[in-house]
């Protein structure tokens, strides 16, 4: 009886190492994703709102009076995208302005 309830025991312990690993992994995956998705609604946003603006000088001006507006949805995009993936940019502005823009927005 002694031994058995040795094996159960350590059987026991092995699972919780199994599950917490499981749970460690899904939980690294699932941060991965929102990360990713942050960035992908800031774009969509951005995108929808840039959809008139055909030129590069269009774009910064839009750009500049959102954040003179205080237009939050806009400028808080501009912002993940600024601290996530920059080069997300490269679709409306030149790399020279990307960094312009995300200094001032900030």
């Amino acid at each position: 009886m002694n031994k058995l309830m040795s094996v159960f025991l350590v059987l026991l312990a092995f699972s919780g190492w199994i599950t917490g690993s499981i749970f460690l992994y899904a939980s690294k995956v699932n941060n991965e994703y929102a990360s990713e998705m942050a960035g992908e609604n800031a774009f969509n946003i951005i995108e929808q709102s840039l959809k008139n603006d055909h030129s590069e000088a269009e774009v910064l001006a839009e750009i500049k009076r959102w954040n003179q507006n205080g237009w939050t949805a806009q400028t808080g995009s501009v912002i993940t995208l600024c601290q996530s993936d920059r080069q997300r940019f490269r679709q409306w502005v030149t790399e020279k302005n990307i960094s312009q823009i995300c200094k001032e927005v900030k």
